[in-house]
């Protein structure tokens, strides 16, 4: 399941808690412990989400930039290579232009 699905499903799962936690005027004690101690791991378990997904995030933005970095020294080389070809084919055109024909 995805994080924003468990997200999601822990909130419904809150919202759930409170809607039944105010339906019932005949709470006991225990169970209102119950429930609040029940609201306390699900607030804590959105805590933890929230934080993994920020330090998902705070990865790929990482990778993004180790990648960019990468695509970079690749793409400068390959320019380097193209120029020196470049330059080469154009010398060889200037030399060919400058060699005596044979008739």
């Amino acid at each position: 399941m995805n994080s924003e699905a468990q997200f999601l499903e822990l909130v419904q799962r809150i919202e759930t808690l409170e809607t039944n936690t105010r339906a019932d005027a005949e709470t006991t004690a225990i169970g209102f412990h119950l429930v609040l101690t029940e609201l306390a791991e699900l607030r804590a378990e959105i805590a933890d989400q929230r934080t993994e997904t920020r330090q998902d995030s705070a990865a790929l933005g990482d990778e993004l930039g180790g990648l960019r970095w990468h695509m970079h020294d690749h793409f400068t080389a390959l320019h380097r290579e193209n120029l020196h070809w470049l330059i080469t084919v154009q010398q060889l055109i200037n030399l060919a232009r400058q060699e005596p024909t044979h008739n």
